[in-house]
């Protein structure tokens, strides 16, 4: 896989750049474009194609690893961790929608306006579904 072609960073985000690498590396694994099993670049590997600091690539991962998406094996490499939810994993939706209301709202959308891009995306993710027969 050609690293650079699928990752972005940006000095216009509000993130840090391991934080948008951890970003973007989980988006890649959600879209299945990387599958469970599947080894990352070593550190200095995707540092040095990407133009980053070895530490940025380190840190994204570690947050990766902590958050559940890659296992981290010492002398081995990381890799993808196959599917399974976990007891983080109520915590881990509830930061990843405060980060994204935080960003659409630094952007300067509104409520009613992030409320339908999530409606939009959980259509797309989930066609058969209806997000508003999951309301309680």
């Amino acid at each position: 896989m050609r690293w650079a072609k699928h990752i972005h960073l940006s000095w216009q985000n509000p993130q840090t750049w391991a934080e948008q690498l951890r970003d973007q590396i989980r988006a890649l694994i959600q879209s299945g474009q990387l599958q469970p099993g599947e080894r990352l670049p070593p550190v200095r590997v995707l540092a040095q194609e990407l133009g980053v600091h070895f530490n940025t690539v380190a840190r994204a991962y570690r947050l990766l690893a902590r958050e559940g998406w890659i296992t981290l094996r010492r002398g081995r490499g990381a890799y993808v961790q196959s599917r399974r939810k976990d007891p983080w994993a109520q915590e881990a939706l509830w930061d990843l929608a405060e980060r994204f209301v935080q960003q659409a709202s630094w952007l300067g959308f509104d409520p009613p306006a992030i409320r339908k891009a999530v409606e939009q995306a959980l259509r797309v993710q989930f066609p058969s579904q209806d997000p508003k027969e999951d309301r309680t």
